[in-house]
């Protein structure tokens, strides 16, 4: 399989949706995911198997705040997981940004998900603190940062 990444397209709208509703306990819906696209901020790209261009293998959905990235939601079907493509995703959205003056990522995910925090740090992401009982059924947020060029000294 050769995988292709690209950015998002509004015919992409319904294969991402249906796809965050099999990835999260709490997707977007089409409409949050249409936002997002229509935003002048919203960063969205999918990876695609270069023989079956219609089908959605995975996405990352995104939002640019100043020179910070904003990670909102990143999946990949569970038959095509541990392949390398939220990976690609994420190392694709990264080098954009970075080239576009981009200075952190962040984002926020479940503790208990740990198979995400292995690939986050993996790929340079730091653990920067918690959200306590963060998500609806109380489970705590890890908070994550990569930052893209050095840190501002907080020394005079």
């Amino acid at each position: 399989m050769t995988r292709q990444i690209r950015n998002v397209g509004e015919l992409d709208l319904d294969s991402i949706s249906e796809l965050a509703a099999r990835c999260f306990r709490e997707g977007w819906g089409r409409a949050a995911l249409g936002d997002s696209l229509a935003s002048s901020t919203g960063r969205m790209r999918v990876v695609i198997d270069d023989d079956d261009p219609d089908r959605v293998l995975g996405f990352i959905v995104a939002r640019r705040v100043a020179d910070c990235v904003e990670i909102d939601l990143l999946g990949v079907a569970p038959e095509f997981r541990r392949q390398g493509h939220a990976a690609a995703l994420l190392e694709a959205l990264i080098r954009d940004e970075a080239a576009d003056g981009a200075r952190e990522v962040r984002l926020e995910l479940r503790e208990a998900n740990r198979a995400a925090q292995r690939l986050y740090a993996d790929l340079g992401f730091v653990v920067v603190g918690t959200r306590a009982r963060y998500y609806p059924d109380g489970e705590n947020a890890v908070l994550l940062t990569r930052w893209l060029s050095p840190q501002p000294s907080t020394e005079s």
